[in-house]
């Protein structure tokens, strides 16, 4: 038990004002704040990132404070919540470097000037405007965003098998959409367009 934690009483401040009141929660993110930050910035070794993380803390106290239990005191609840936001955004990090090391994998040498790679590029974007719109998003996610399955499905809220099944359904029509243009242009025509 924590009867003893000297936030317990603010923190049933802020919980009998929330949502509509907010002068506890406030004093709360005030007496808080800068331990947050602290803590956060010594994970992340980054302002920006500390600051963004402090601000997903508070949001997340906000909106959680109600499941919180006084079986621990309120600052060590408050130091998982600031670890779980940075967790969040080594993440994303994490994500945002394989999607940088895989596209230089990926990506040759381009001569000075390749016409036809961006003229297939415009096509392919032109495409995908056609599909509906939620397939497309998983699309993208997924090819041109490199994020997994179950990371698509987490940030959109969808099964697994959703996000695979729109995937699929998705390519298959890409697919029928770039055969029907590739039919109806001529090899020369798209020489041209690409110059």
């Amino acid at each position: 038990m924590s009867e003893g934690d000297p936030d317990r009483p603010l923190v049933e401040r802020v919980r009998a004002e929330l949502p509509y009141g907010t002068a506890a929660y406030e004093e709360l993110v005030r007496k808080h704040g800068s331990g947050v930050y602290r803590r956060a910035y010594s994970i992340l070794r980054s302002e920006s990132d500390a600051e963004e993380a402090s601000q997903d803390v508070f949001l997340a106290v906000f909106r959680g404070l109600g499941r919180y239990r006084f079986e621990r005191p309120f600052s060590h609840w408050l130091s998982i919540v600031t670890l779980n936001a940075c967790r969040m955004i080594l993440r994303r990090r994490a994500a945002e470097q394989r999607r940088r090391d895989a596209v230089e994998e990926r990506t040759p040498e381009a001569p000075p000037s390749a016409p036809r790679d961006s003229l297939l590029r415009d096509l392919v974007l032109q495409l995908l405007d056609r599909i509906e719109e939620g397939t497309r998003l998983v699309l993208l996610m997924r090819f041109v965003e490199g994020f997994s399955y179950p990371e698509i499905a987490a940030q959109l809220e969808l099964s697994e098998s959703a996000v695979k099944m729109r995937a699929s359904r998705g390519a298959k029509q890409l697919r029928a959409l770039y055969e029907e243009a590739a039919r109806t242009h001529e090899p020369e025509d798209l020489e041209d367009a690409g110059t």
